[in-house]
Parts: C-alpha cells; sequence; structure tokens
C-alpha cells in the first residue's frame, strides 16, 4: 500500500472511530517515511483517543523533534500534561459539510480592514451580493471581501438563473478571510450542472481538510459522495424566460 492510499484510509478510519486501524494505517505511512509530520501528529492523536497516552507523547515528542514549533504537538501534550480527556474530532457534526460540485472554500480578495475582519465569528451568515466584476461577501450589510473572479463568474450566472446558495465564515484572521459556500436549491435549467467543478484535486482536497481538522479538532467536516449524473457546462445554462417574454 503506498503512502497516499495509507492516507486516505487513516482519515477514513478516524472518521469511523475505529482509531486501532488508523494506528496501522499511520504505521505505514511512517515506514515509508518515518519523517512524516503529519502521519506522527495522526498516530499521537490516534494513540490518546484510546488512552495510550505513553504511545502518544512518544509520538508528539517525534514531531517536536523534528519540528519545535509544531502547534498540534504542542497543544496535544500540553493537553497530556494536564490530564485533559481527548476531544474526538466531530466529524459527525453538519457544520461545515464538503460535497463535491456542491459546496467550496474560498479566500476572499478585496479584504475589508482589520477592525472588520476582528468583529467576524466562524459559522457566521453571510450574503453574496453579484457586482459587475466580483461577487461581494457582506455579513450584517457590511463588505468584508470579495469572492475570486473565476467563483463569482460562475456563481452570478448560476444565480441569474434561479439557484440559491448558503454562505458562511470558515476561518478569518486580521489578513486573511476563507467563507464556506454551499449549493442550497437547484432551478430546473441548471439541472445537472455542478456550481463547483468536481476533480481529482478537488476531492483530495477535502481529504487534506479533513486531515487538519482531525487533528486540530475545532472546525468538524465530512465527506459526502457527490452525484455521477453528467455535467452540463456553463454554456449550456441560458436565463429562464418569463412567461411575459414567451408570449
Amino acid at each position: 500500500m503506498n503512502a497516499q492510499v495509507a492516507l486516505y484510509q487513516a482519515i477514513a478510519a478516524a472518521k469511523e472511530n475505529n482509531w486501532k486501524a488508523a494506528i496501522e494505517f499511520n504505521q505505514i505511512i511512517l515506514k515509508q517515511n518515518p519523517n512524516d509530520v503529519g502521519a506522527l501528529n495522526r498516530l499521537g492523536v490516534s494513540h490518546l483517543q484510546i488512552d495510550q497516552v505513553k504511545e502518544a507523547r512518544a509520538a508528539f515528542d517525534q514531531v517536536l523533534a523534528l519540528d519545535k514549533a509544531n502547534s498540534i504537538a504542542r497543544k496535544n501534550i500540553s493537553r497530556i500534561d494536564t490530564n485533559q480527556k481527548p476531544v474526538a474530532p466531530s466529524f459527525s457534526r453538519e457544520v461545515f459539510i464538503e460535497e463535491p460540485g456542491r459546496t467550496k472554500t474560498a479566500e476572499l480578495h478585496r479584504l475589508a480592514g482589520k477592525n472588520i475582519l476582528d468583529g467576524l465569528a466562524i459559522g457566521q451568515e453571510c450574503d453574496l451580493k453579484p457586482k459587475n466584476r466580483y461577487i461581494s461577501v457582506e455579513a450584517n450589510g457590511i463588505y468584508i471581501g470579495a469572492l475570486p473572479e473565476d467563483i463569482s463568474f460562475r456563481l452570478a450566472k448560476l444565480i441569474e438563473t434561479g439557484n440559491t446558495y448558503y454562505c458562511g465564515i470558515r476561518s478569518f484572521s486580521p489578513n486573511h478571510c476563507n467563507v464556506y459556500i454551499k449549493e442550497l436549491t437547484q432551478s430546473v435549467v441548471n439541472e445537472n450542472v455542478h456550481s463547483f467543478p468536481v476533480s481529482k484535486s478537488s476531492v483530495a482536497a477535502i481529504n487534506d481538510v479533513d486531515d487538519h481538522l482531525l487533528m486540530e479538532d475545532d472546525i468538524p467536516v465530512q465527506i459526502v459522495d457527490s452525484d455521477t449524473d453528467v455535467e452540463k457546462s456553463l454554456d449550456d445554462i441560458e436565463p429562464e424566460e418569463s412567461p411575459e417574454a414567451a408570449r
């Protein structure tokens, strides 16, 4: 089994709370690359979940030997030293479910000032406001930032032809902001059109997010199977004709 397959299996095992299997898959990765910091952190987290504190501490110590500033290892060692009970990653909570083709995490451009970003909250709902060349993201009527132009162009056309979307704050700092966008309804004219293109890289990216959140345990994520319908392109989309125009 190669390391990439073992990574996906390790994440899947953790999502099912099968920590012994997660340990085995991470150990497969480490046999191929003993200095894989991600696998070592996942190994430590998995050991903690089944109360194997000594083994968990050894894994996190090895991480810090490779990367002294590693925040995940430091946080978990602090939990061990203060006898805190481990918190299982909340993959089952449907806060930011990832569905290839129907959801997207996007980094905002043209950000508002630090004073605006500091007032945001994880999960805060936002409004999508199509403009001439981009979609503005606003919270409570206050501008936060803009979606990248490629996403703006795609969503603006889909919104114009009847789709609706949820948008919420996924993460932020004084100089960045990521939003989570989910297709809520799909109009008849957009049937079989993915809101966001599906590719192997997009599915792999979801696994990367799962991997990170497995160890950071503050924002839950899970994968949901995408549909297998034939996808139409944006060129196939035409605005719905109004009853008056049809006469």
